[in-house]
């Protein structure tokens, strides 16, 4: 991560996670070089702590983001989904539409 763009050139055309982008640096020059110079490339970027995130960045990336809240599923859901395997939930994630899919959703990953 210390050249975004050697580290991004490796990567045109892939779906890219970024887990926790709020700890790097400078995470909003990393996504805003992604979305400028490599459009073939798609980034998820996660972070749980919003406070911490938004010290770090330094561009509101205007224009190159879509902010999606997403809440996982609890236990309970999986009673109430009366489907209680947790390999499951660990292989689809914790999201209902892809936990109750019949069919495995990799396209959506």
């Amino acid at each position: 991560m210390e050249d975004p763009e050697e580290f991004l050139s490796k990567l045109k055309g892939k779906r890219i996670v970024l887990d926790e982008v709020h700890r790097l640096p400078n995470p909003s020059g990393l996504l805003k070089i992604a979305a400028d110079h490599f459009p073939s490339i798609k980034a998820i970027a996660t972070g749980s702590s919003t406070l911490q995130a938004s010290s770090r960045f330094r561009d509101t990336l205007s224009g190159r983001k879509a902010l999606v809240w997403l809440t996982p599923m609890m236990s309970q859901d999986l009673t109430d989904f009366g489907d209680r395997d947790l390999f499951r939930r660990f292989l689809r994630g914790g999201l209902p539409p892809f936990f109750l899919s019949q069919d495995f959703p990799e396209a959506d990953f």
